[in-house]
This record gives structure tokens, C-alpha cells and sequence, in this order.
């Protein structure tokens, strides 16, 4: 037995402090001082030596002083080898710890290990969860443990001698109960729970493959604390922050497989749109892609960021799958009663990040994540998602506990859904290797994975399978210790009865056929706390249809909705069952921001119109306000068949604009119509109205005034030939004759003669007076036609 303890192990108690000088004594205060270093000095040589340490006594810097929490303990700190076979010597390294405040003395350590094989997941999953003071057996090796003063801690090495446990080459290969038992005066303090594998030559089974998911999500959204948002976004991603360690324990490096990764694509696209350089940084690390600052120096300090980050941290996971954008809660919204369009929608959000989101190459898997034990009306919602496979954490275990590959197909109302099902036993054991105090060691953990995959591997085996992939599925929260992580699995990687391997792997195997447990149904199915409630999901979903429809107006709808189709999926998120009051805020703000965008497009009020004609073409003004050219058509509905619309147009109204479209209409007959107007995106939904307006329609007086007109012009043209013609028959017309003479003598002796002549009677011309004896009236000289030259 060797038995080692840091410097300081049973020292003397410290001098109590001396009372505080006051401040008004300021000669006592060097004789203070130099109280203090003579003080520290003896404190320091007490730690340098003291007497009765051993010499086997060793100082390291993980047995430094462990927080008293009232308890003494002991972990397995190493076990070598890994196999336990006939004629080898186990050696087992335990870490002892005095959590308590007053001396431990007199304890030991006692070994115990069963014989029997274990031969069920249960039994293993059991004892290794036990945290009882049971022990495996009576103790095969037993150790003292020296005297640690409070706060203490020491290594003690045990040696297991494997044919002293009467185990030989007959025995069968597996893993065994061991256990090391802390105690004192006849009381057991505490008890570690691990496992012998035993593995006699030649007899491994052939190897299953596990792998090892974590879905990657962020803090929920709430629209009235954006800057909240972002400080816990790069809290978590910056150096120790959870997510930067997942990232971490995720990285394939030269001692670990690395895992995989289920992305949250609105996360990485905040991270990546941040100005926080550590979370530009992680999503810059997760995507490989560079995130480009504004300037040359935001570039330069994220690629400082990058750089100060050790080669094993800044290694990718093995492989990268996507979750729905904003990871939607599918259980809150399975339990909605939902269409299959609702389903897509609220599982959509990805398509909704638009050019904030690509993407990167190699991302081809995509995976729905139910929170919990999903019910057969969630795993249905599931099938009507965009997704390739759904991930149940919890449930659908094998009947009987038999082996059974990780994919399989669900039978749902819907049809049969593809499922990636989670093997409880290495679920619960990955997840415990957190950055809490209660993890357990690498030693501890590495020792229950490996034996849990060898049951399988053992069950493989004899039940005549071939090639099992197995999946080991970690909890939303699961704040992980990298290095432990990272041992884990390079313990597991190397075993020969185990790989690990990437989930697409797993998703490409053959699915199993084992049958399972059935999901819960019907009565049976309830809502799990913290789901949205279906009234504020029913809320989300009719107005995400809703705008879907409408914003089919713009040549790209994502453009227009694109910020208002996040802010419906963004409260469904897992990740808002504990924010319930941002969560019932977020609801409200997303649909009034929908509404409100809906709004925006418009026509106007208009007088009443008289129609005139038989046909004709309705002036209609719509208004754009949106931010985009809007597609419309524009549709005329008349509450009487005298009037018919003849076409329905569609226009493009430029964005912050109004335009008259002009709808063409045919009256078969007159009276008054009143005619409802609406505008349609090319979706067929109604954008804008209806409103309405009256038309007095005057069939046919545009073709009687035209007549009458007509006529009235005919009349007078007529008029006109007939008084032309009248006065081309008048007694005072000048003859060619005279025309000619006046031509020929244009100086006559009488042309510039005034006219003497008496005036004229104009009654002399009337050929029916009686007394026609009078003179007859002179005619106009030949020369007066020449006067009017019309040079």
C-alpha cells in the first residue's frame, strides 16, 4: 500500500489571528506587521516539513485543499489495466478526501469485488447510479488511510491480485461489481461504485459503434431585452463560457474522437452578426467560415481570438447536424392541433434567417429534438417537419431490454416517422461528465462506459447482430468538463468492443427492427411543464399563415418577412419554458409586428362614379407602403349582373408609392351598383379591403347623345349647302361679263366716281308690286368686284 498526501497534512492548528490594531494607534501597526511575516513564517515551515509525514508522501497540484462540504470521500482516480485478465495484478489509485472540519483518523479503504458477471444494462445502470453504502462483496484488499486534517486530501494505491478472486480462462468474458468502501471505527463513510471487466484471451465480442450527440441552443429570445440577449449569448460563448465548452469537448483531437453537434442555425447566426468578439469567434470556429468586422482591426482582434485558443480547443466536432431555426418546441406545438402547413412553419426557421444564414458545407443532416418523452402527437408533428430524422432522448426503449440499433421507424397517425433513438444507459452516463462538483472522475466514468458497451457488445452477440449503432443523446443544458469529456471517450474509442463514430453513421445504418415502447397516446399524451400553452401557439401559427400568404406579394416573400417570420417561431423555442413572462410578451409583440406589416398595402376612398357608356374602365388607387415593389391584382366585385368586370389586372406598385390601376367593366343595363373593391397577392389572399363605392350606371345615354349630336350637325350642315345653294341663285350676282370689262379698262373715267344715285327703295326689287313702274336698282359696277384684291 502507498499512501500520499500534500505538505501539511496533520500540522498544528493555525494561530488564531490577532485582533485588528485601531486605526488611531498608528506605533502599534509595525509591531502588527511584523507579527504577521514571523507568523506566516512559521506557517510556511510547518508546511515545508513536518514531522511523521512519510516518505512516500507526494504533492501534486490536484490534491490541493478540496472545499469542506461537511463529508469525507473517496474517488477512483485510475484503475490499469483496463482488462482484467487470469495472472494479472489490477492496480487501482483512490483519492481521499476530508471534507470535514475536524481530523480524520484511523480510517481505511476496503476492496470488494463480485464474481458473478453482470448480465443486464439495468443491473449495471443501477449500481453505478447506487449511491448507497452497499458494497460488492466482501473486501478482497483492504488499505489504511493516514491521518488528513481538515480540508486534506491523499492518494492510496490498492492492488488486486485477479486469481485471487478465483476468476480463470472458464470464467465469461464481461464486466463484474466492484467497490471501495471509505471507513472508520466499523462505519462506512463512503462507497465507490465501479466495475472489474474481466476478459479472458481470445473471447471479445466484435465491437458496437456509439455516437455521441449534443444539440447546440442558445438563451431564448425576448424582443424587449435585445441587449440582454446578446451579453448572455456572448457570456456563453466566450473562453469557459457553456457553449464554448461544448464546442470544446465536441473537437476532434490526437486523443479524442470528438462528437457531435445539433445546431440551433438562428444561434450561430446571432453569434456570427455579434459584435462580441468571443461569440464571433465560436461561431467563426464552429462553421470554419471568417466572420468579416467592419474594419481591418475587427478582423485582426478576432483573428487574435482564434489564435490565443489551444490546438486541442480549436479542433471541429466530428460531424455538424441542424436543428429547426430557433430549435421550436415540437411537443407545444404538436399539442396545438396543427395542419401540416402549421407544422412547417413553425419548424421553418431557418429559411426565415435569409442571407443571415448559410449553410456551410458538409451541414446536410437535419434533425427534430422534442424536449422529454415525446408522445405519439409530437412525433407525428415531426414527420410533417422539415427535417430527415427526430432525436428521442427519452423513450421508445427496447422491449426486454434487448440490443437495438439507435435507428428505427415510429408507426404515428401520420405514418411512419424516422427516429434516431437514445440508448438511456450511455445517455445518463455522457451526461453526467459536467463542470459540476457531484462529476464523477475520468476513472470512474470511463470505467461505466466501457463496461455498458461491453453488456451491448456482450448482447450483440448472442443475439446474432451484426454491426449495432448506438447513440448516446446529451440534455439542452448539459454544461460539459472538456477534458473529461475528451478521456471518456478516447477510453471508449480505444476499447476494443467499442468505436465511436460521427451521427451520420449511425443514420445511414440499417434501422432496427426490435420492437419498442409504444409512445404515449390520447388520454395517456399530456402537455409537459413549461410547454406553451395552445392558445398562444394557435396565436403564432394563424398569424405565420396569414403573413405567408401576404407577403407572397414581394418577388422574394423572405425579404419582406423574413424579421416578423422570426419573431412567430421565436417564443416556441425549448428554451422559453422557463421564460415564461418574455415568453407571453414575445408572443404578443410577434403578432402585432405581423399585423401591423400586413397593413401595408392599401386603397383608397373614392366618390361615387356615374357610367355613361356601355363600357369603360374604373380608376382604383392603390397604395404601397411597404419597404418592397408589391405584386397585386386588383378585383371588382358589383352586387348587381347589370354591370359586368370584364378582367381582373395585375400591377407591380413600386415600394412607398401609389398607382391608379384602371379596371375595365361592360353595363348591360342601367341603375345604381354598388361595387366592393379588393386587392389579392398573387397567393389569392385578400391584402387590402374590401372597401366599396357606389356606381350610377347610365346604360346607352352616351349612344343617344351621340345620335342627337349627330344630328344636330347633320341639320345644320345641310342648312349651310342650302343657303349656299339659295344664294348662288340671286339676281345681284356679278357675270363673267362684267368681271371681264372691268379687267379690260381697270382706270375708267368712272371709277373713282362717287354714287350720285338716289338710295334704293326696297320695295323696288319686289316683282310682286303692283306699281312696278319704279326705277330699278343700279347694279354693283364691274370695277367694285377688282376693289377687294385680296394682295
Amino acid at each position: 500500500m502507498t499512501t500520499s498526501r500534500p505538505s501539511g497534512a496533520g500540522a498544528a492548528p493555525a494561530p488564531p489571528p490577532a485582533r485588528p490594531a485601531r486605526l488611531h494607534r498608528a506605533p502599534f501597526l509595525p509591531v502588527l506587521a511584523v507579527i504577521a511575516v514571523l507568523a506566516g513564517l512559521l506557517l510556511t515551515g510547518a508546511l515545508v516539513a513536518l514531522p511523521g509525514t512519510s516518505a512516500s508522501a507526494l504533492t501534486s497540484p490536484s490534491l490541493l485543499p478540496a472545499a469542506r462540504d461537511g463529508k469525507a470521500t473517496v474517488e477512483l482516480v485510475g484503475s490499469a489495466p483496463t482488462l482484467a485478465s487470469p495472472g494479472s495484478t489490477v492496480t487501482l489509485t483512490l483519492q481521499v478526501t476530508n471534507g470535514t472540519d475536524v481530523v480524520l483518523d484511523g480510517a481505511g479503504l476496503d476492496l470488494g469485488v463480485s464474481w458473478r458477471p453482470l448480465t443486464s444494462r439495468e443491473s449495471l445502470s443501477a449500481w453505478a447510479q447506487d449511491d448507497g453504502t452497499s458494497t460488492a462483496g466482501p473486501p478482497q484488499v483492504d488499505e489504511t488511510v493516514e491521518r488528513l486534517a481538515p480540508g486534506d486530501t491523499a492518494q492510496v494505491t490498492m492492488e488486486l491480485d485477479v486469481d485471487s478472486l478465483g476468476l480463470s480462462a472458464e470464467n465469461p468474458w464481461g464486466p463484474r461489481e466492484m467497490s471501495v468502501a471509505l471507513t472508520r471505527g466499523g462505519s462506512t463513510l463512503d462507497v465507490v461504485h465501479t466495475f472489474l471487466l474481466f476478459a479472458p484471451e481470445g473471447d471479445a465480442p466484435d465491437p458496437v459503434s456509439v455516437s455521441v450527440a449534443a444539440p447546440v441552443t442558445g438563451p431564448a429570445v425576448d424582443p424587449l431585452d435585445p441587449d440582454g440577449y446578446d451579453l448572455e449569448l456572448g457570456t456563453a460563448t466566450a473562453t469557459g463560457g457553456r457553449l464554448a465548452r461544448l464546442l470544446d469537448a465536441a473537437a476532434v483531437s490526437g486523443t479524442s474522437p470528438g462528437m457531435s453537434l445539433a445546431v440551433d442555425p438562428a444561434l450561430v447566426a446571432a453569434a456570427a452578426a455579434s459584435g462580441d468578439g468571443d461569440s464571433q469567434a465560436w461561431a467563426t470556429r464552429l462553421t470554419g467560415a471568417p466572420v468579416t468586422g467592419d474594419d481591418a482591426d475587427t478582423s485582426a482582434s478576432l483573428t487574435s481570438t482564434i489564435g490565443t485558443r489551444s490546438t486541442a480547443a480549436t479542433g471541429e466536432p466530428s460531424d455538424v447536424a441542424v436543428l429547426p431555426g430557433y430549435d421550436p418546441d415540437l411537443a407545444a406545438v404538436a399539442h396545438a392541433d396543427p395542419t401540416r402547413a402549421d407544422v412547417a412553419a413553425a419548424t421553418g426557421g431557418e429559411a426565415a434567417l435569409g442571407a443571415a444564414w448559410q449553410r456551410p458545407e458538409g451541414w446536410d443532416l437535419t434533425v427534430g429534438w422534442p424536449e422529454g418523452r415525446p408522445d405519439a402527437a409530437t412525433l407525428a408533428a415531426g414527420r410533417d417537419a422539415p427535417v430527415d430524422q427526430v432525436v428521442v432522448a427519452d423513450g421508445l426503449a427496447p422491449a426486454d431490454g434487448a440490443a437495438a440499433s439507435a435507428r428505427t421507424a415510429v408507426d404515428t397517425s401520420s405514418g411512419k416517422v424516422p427516429a434516431l433513438v437514445a440508448d438511456d444507459g450511455l445517455s445518463s452516463a455522457f451526461a453526467s461528465l459536467t463542470d459540476g462538483d457531484d462529476a464523477p472522475s475520468a476513472a470512474e466514468a470511463s470505467t461505466r462506459v466501457l463496461a455498458d458497451a461491453a453488456l451491448v457488445a456482450l448482447q450483440q452477440q448472442d443475439s446474432g447482430q451484426q454491426d449495432l449503432h448506438l447513440l448516446a443523446a446529451l440534455p439542452r443544458d448539459w454544461s460539459p468538463d472538456p477534458a473529461l469529456v475528451g478521456t471518456v471517450l478516447g477510453a471508449l474509442h480505444d476499447a476494443s468492443w467499442a468505436d465511436v463514430v460521427p451521427l451520420s453513421e449511425t443514420v445511414a445504418a440499417p434501422a432496427s427492427r426490435v420492437p419498442r415502447d409504444e409512445p404515449a397516446r390520447g388520454e395517456r399524451a399530456g402537455r409537459s411543464k413549461g410547454e406553451l400553452a395552445p392558445s398562444s401557439v394557435r396565436r403564432l401559427l394563424d398569424s405565420h399563415r396569414d403573413l405567408a400568404a401576404f407577403s407572397t406579394v414581394a418577388s422574394d416573400p423572405v425579404e419582406l418577412s423574413g424579421d416578423a417570420d422570426q419573431a412567430l417561431v421565436a417564443p416556441l423555442a425549448v428554451a422559453a419554458r422557463t421564460e415564461r413572462d418574455a415568453r407571453e410578451r414575445a408572443v404578443d409583440l410577434a403578432v402585432e409586428q405581423s399585423d401591423a406589416l400586413q397593413q401595408g398595402i392599401s386603397v383608397a376612398d373614392r366618390s361615387n362614379v356615374t357610367l355613361v357608356s356601355d363600357t369603360g374602365k374604373l380608376p382604383v388607387t392603390v397604395s404601397n407602403e411597404l419597404p418592397v415593389d408589391a405584386t397585386v391584382t386588383v378585383v371588382l366585385r358589383p352586387d348587381a349582373s347589370r354591370l359586368v368586370v370584364e378582367s381582373r389586372p395585375t400591377v407591380v406598385v413600386p415600394a412607398g408609392t401609389s398607382s391608379n390601376v384602371h379596371v375595365p367593366v361592360r353595363a348591360i343595363g342601367s341603375g345604381d351598383v354598388n361595387l366592393q373593391v379588393e386587392v389579392l397577392a398573387p397567393s389569392g389572399t385578400v391584402v387590402a379591403g374590401p372597401t366599396s363605392f357606389s356606381l350610377r350606371v347610365r346604360a346607352g345615354w352616351e349612344t343617344a347623345g351621340t345620335a342627337v349630336v349627330a344630328a344636330l350637325v347633320a341639320l345644320l350642315f345641310i342648312g349651310g349647302i342650302w343657303r349656299t345653294v339659295r344664294r348662288g341663285r340671286s339676281s345681284a350676282r356679278t357675270t363673267d361679263e362684267g368681271v371681264a370689262d372691268a379687267a379690260a379698262d381697270p382706270q375708267g373715267p368712272d371709277a373713282a366716281a362717287p354714287d350720285d344715285s338716289p338710295p334704293r327703295d326696297p320695295h323696288d326689287d319686289d316683282p310682286n308690286d303692283p306699281g312696278g313702274g319704279g326705277i330699278p336698282a343700279a347694279r354693283t359696277p364691274p370695277a367694285q368686284a377688282t376693289e377687294t384684291d385680296p394682295s
